[in-house]
């Protein structure tokens, strides 16, 4: 039997993204089958991942300072904001919408990052503002699982917003020399210490909750964000951004696909449309941003 040392280390990375995006993808599906408020998971998953993560990682002493505070902020929104649109939508809007934050990231870039806006990035910004429209104006039939698709829709697209400006921040983070990994770890860390410390206190132990919900809980936050967390961060430091990026995309793919699959959820095809154009363009801004980071090198 060939051990791991004899693995391809690019192969392995490779794998270790994709694999991290197949346990992100199964996101919205658990949401949807837990019998738990999206308060209530938020809250609960939250004292899950933070054990997991401080015994799987252990940041060092030096991790913890006021840099975590705008990329855990951030994160903690975003999670809130994921899970109530996933109740109110369906899993393909949600998913969609908020692999719209690029749009947010190129407006922001002259702002935050001093980088100049082109012609080109104007042309992908309108193909995702068309599959965004798309999705926003032509909402799914309400149904067990997406009990209010428009707000639902309106929900994923702020959720896309704070999702942008967590990219930004955890960016920052993990290019700290020597410590930027950990950091990234920390940020989640202290992200998920105040959502339980906020929510918990209001939603207390469920009474309705059944030992599925209990797994389903366990299962988000050990395996589904937790370790494909980890898997990513492993994973993305042997392989050039563009095929980080395009290995990501997997998630969105799978996404509504499980919900189909599990959740009886179809899409209606104006929503397909929305979506496709959407990771269209998010593909090609990997592209394009690298070969421009080829060109910058040369």
């Amino acid at each position: 039997m060939l051990g791991f040392s004899r693995v391809n280390p690019q192969a392995l990375a490779y794998l270790q993204i994709l694999a991290g995006a197949l346990l992100l993808s199964t996101g919205s599906t658990v949401i949807k089958a837990a019998h738990l408020s999206a308060f209530e998971l938020a809250g609960w998953r939250a004292v899950v991942i933070t054990l997991f993560l401080i015994a799987a990682v252990r940041p060092s002493r030096q991790c913890w300072d006021r840099k975590l505070v705008p990329a855990a902020l951030a994160h903690a929104v975003t999670t809130i904001l994921f899970m109530v649109g996933n109740k109110l939508t369906s899993a393909a809007t949600a998913i969609f919408l908020q692999y719209t934050a690029p749009v947010y990231l190129l407006a922001l870039g002259p702002w935050l990052l001093k980088e100049p806006v082109t012609r080109r990035d104007v042309a992908l910004v309108v193909l995702m503002v068309g599959g965004m429209l798309l999705l926003l104006t032509h909402p799914a039939a309400p149904s067990a699982t997406a009990t209010n698709p428009l707000l639902g829709g309106i929900v994923a697209a702020v959720c896309g917003v704070t999702w942008a400006f967590t990219t930004l921040t955890m960016r920052g983070l993990a290019r700290i020399p020597d410590t930027g990994f950990q950091r990234s770890i920390a940020a989640v860390i202290v992200a998920n210490i105040g959502l339980a410390l906020v929510l918990l206190p209001i939603v207390g132990v469920p009474s309705s909750a059944r030992p599925l919900d209990w797994l389903l809980v366990s299962y988000m936050g050990v395996l589904q964000l937790g370790s494909s967390f980890i898997l990513i961060a492993l994973g993305l430091r042997r392989v050039t951004a563009l095929e980080g990026a395009l290995l990501l995309l997997l998630e969105p793919v799978l996404n509504p696909l499980w919900a189909w699959w599990v959740h009886g959820e179809v899409p209606s095809r104006i929503s397909m449309v929305g979506g496709v154009l959407i990771l269209l363009a998010t593909g090609l801004r990997a592209a394009f941003s690298a070969s421009s980071m080829k060109a910058a090198r040369r």
